[in-house]
């Protein structure tokens, strides 16, 4: 970008955010954290009417929660984002903000240091002039969204009224009223160790796991292909990863894979589980295997499906239209912590800059425009929000 060109102040805000390493600690030595994050926001909104709290979630590790009260708590819009990002990989130069084009390229650019410098700048707007607000605006910029959600769960456990909400998260500007949730666990398979010069005398537990996973390819993956939801497509499965074995020249006694369940909304994540633990159990019965097997779970998380007739889509769809933006209601394929605010009795949208097709990816980027018109869809929406 040149440097004539005179900036948002969106992008500023993301430029200084994405110069900030926020790695999740999740993710090995050499991530920071979201304390940097923290720090810069708390910072911006010193002085002025904006409440901020820190709200501590792990040692060193805090949400950031800016009110802008206006009278108006039972018609409060939650804003929420997170502050975290994936590991840094083979991403070069991820912390300095490169522009090529309408991209701005670095970690976090895309999911979701766009959405987040979006509701900073809208928040800084409404600030200014807060007798514009026809409710209470809060700003939660939460940590561990990339992990297990406990920045989130933390900022719930306040209980506070929220009337509507909307998450940040890279949508290309499309207004995300369903997504898909999971299920992850783990599938072991034991089998008994023995010198690989006498296979005899062991019981190799990885030949074990190909029954399992001939399960899952021939038996469970054609039938989730029968269901589908009309915003959010067909639930999966995957096994994301296989581990067996302790050396080469020993048959080995213990193998694991864990799996990836993609649930669609009208599907429970627990349930999902109990229903492929019985119908694996089955198969091994039926077909006369021999495979020792246990399970753990690994993660739940649900899906989202915001009821159409809530207020927060309709000001949405309203705001869209105003801003000649697209005002068509979507579904994707990825789970937000928008479905933990829906389980709350919150209604909830997710609306942000960039594709999911960058976030995580080697060259993250996000457009430069979307990250303009997601502001302006924010501090709009701000001020027209009102429950009904």
């Amino acid at each position: 970008m040149s440097e004539e060109v005179i900036k948002h102040p969106a992008l500023k805000i993301l430029e200084d955010l994405v110069s900030i390493q926020s790695v999740n600690p999740h993710y090995g030595s050499g991530a920071c954290g979201e304390s940097g994050v923290a720090d810069y926001i708390e910072r911006r909104f010193q002085g002025t009417s904006v409440q901020v709290t820190r709200q501590p979630v792990f040692p060193g590790r805090d949400n950031i929660l800016l009110e802008l009260r206006t009278g108006n708590p039972d018609s409060t819009l939650l804003f929420e984002t997170h502050m975290d990002t994936v590991s840094i990989g083979s991403m070069a130069d991820a912390v300095t903000p490169i522009y090529r084009g309408d991209r701005l390229y670095a970690r976090g650019a895309c999911d979701a240091k766009g959405s987040l410098a979006g509701m900073i700048w809208a928040f800084e707007e409404c600030a200014k002039h807060p007798e514009k607000l026809l409710s209470d605006i809060v700003l939660c910029a939460a940590v561990d969204e990339e992990h297990e959600y406990r920045g989130l769960r933390t900022f719930m456990e306040r209980n506070m009224p929220v009337a509507g909400a909307v998450v940040g998260e890279p949508t290309e500007l499309g207004i995300v009223v369903a997504h898909k949730g999971c299920a992850r666990f783990a599938v072991e398979t034991q089998g008994k160790a023995a010198h690989s010069s006498m296979p005899e005398e062991g019981d190799s537990a990885v030949y074990q796991m190909m029954h399992v996973l001939q399960f899952i390819r021939d038996v469970i993956e054609p039938e989730l292909a029968t269901h589908s939801h009309p915003l959010c497509g067909s639930p999966t499965i995957v096994a994301g990863t296989i581990t067996g074995g302790t050396q080469v020249n020993i048959v080995p006694e213990r193998c694991e894979i864990e799996l990836d369940r993609r649930i669609i909304p009208g599907e429970l994540p627990e349930v999902a589980i109990a229903d492929f633990v019985k119908r694996l159990l089955e198969y091994i019965d039926t077909e006369g295997l021999k495979v020792n097997v246990s399970f753990r779970e690994l993660l739940l998380d649900w899906s989202l499906e915001t009821p159409l007739d809530a207020a927060i889509v309709a000001h949405a769809q309203k705001v869209a239209q105003t801003l000649d933006l697209k005002d068509e209601l979507i579904g994707v394929t990825y789970g937000s912590d928008a479905s933990k605010l829906q389980r709350k009795g919150i209604p909830t949208i997710v609306y942000g800059p960039g594709s999911i097709a960058q976030a995580h990816s080697k060259e993250e980027w996000v457009s430069i425009h979307e990250v303009e018109r997601a502001a302006h869809f924010y501090y709009q929406l701000a001020l027209s929000f009102q429950q009904s």
